[in-house]
C-alpha cells in the first residue's frame, strides 16, 4: 500500500470522528447548560417522594431493574405537580417513599422538573462527554491534516 492510500484512509478515518464528536459537544453543552440553570428561568421547591416507577434498562443481553422516583411538588403558584424524576437507579431507588426532596423546575414549564441531586449527574456526564468529544475533535482534526494535499 502506499503513502497516498494511507493518507486518504486517515482523512476519512478523520472525518469519522470528527463529524460525531463536535455533534456530540453540542449535546453535552446542552447537557451542561441544563445542569448549571442556564436554560431560564429556574425555581427550587420541597417535594415529597410518593411511589417509585420500575423499568427495565440495559440491552437485551445484560437486563436490569431500575427505579425512578415520583415525586410530588408545589408549584411558587400554589398548583401542585407530580413527576417523575429522569434518573433510574439500579436495583433500588435513592430516595425513599415518604422522603422530602428538593426539586428544580422551569417556571415556564413546572411539569418538567427533577430532583435537584439529578442535577449533579448531568454536570458530570456532560462534562466526561465534552472533554471526550474534545479529544475526538483533536485527533479528527490531526487525522485530517494527514490526508493528501491536491498538487496545485
Amino acid at each position: 500500500m502506499s503513502s497516498s492510500t494511507f493518507r486518504r484512509f486517515f482523512g476519512l478515518l478523520g472525518w469519522i470522528l470528527l463529524v460525531p464528536s463536535a455533534l456530540t459537544a453540542l449535546g453535552a453543552a446542552w447537557l451542561l447548560a441544563s445542569g448549571m440553570n442556564m436554560l431560564g428561568d429556574t425555581h427550587t421547591a420541597r417535594g415529597r417522594v410518593v411511589a417509585h416507577e420500575e423499568i427495565m434498562t440495559g440491552a437485551a443481553h445484560r437486563r436490569g431493574l431500575a427505579k425512578k422516583s415520583i415525586v410530588e411538588f408545589a408549584a411558587g403558584d400554589g398548583r401542585t405537580f407530580r413527576f417523575t424524576d429522569s434518573v433510574a437507579r439500579q436495583q433500588q431507588a435513592i430516595h425513599e417513599v415518604g422522603e422530602t426532596v428538593s426539586v428544580r423546575y422551569s417556571a415556564q414549564d413546572p411539569s418538567q422538573a427533577e430532583i435537584s441531586s439529578s442535577t449533579a449527574v448531568k454536570i458530570v456526564a456532560g462534562t466526561v462527554m465534552l472533554l471526550s468529544s474534545a479529544i475526538g475533535m483533536a485527533l479528527g482534526w490531526l487525522l485530517l491534516r494527514l490526508r493528501p494535499r491536491s498538487v496545485a
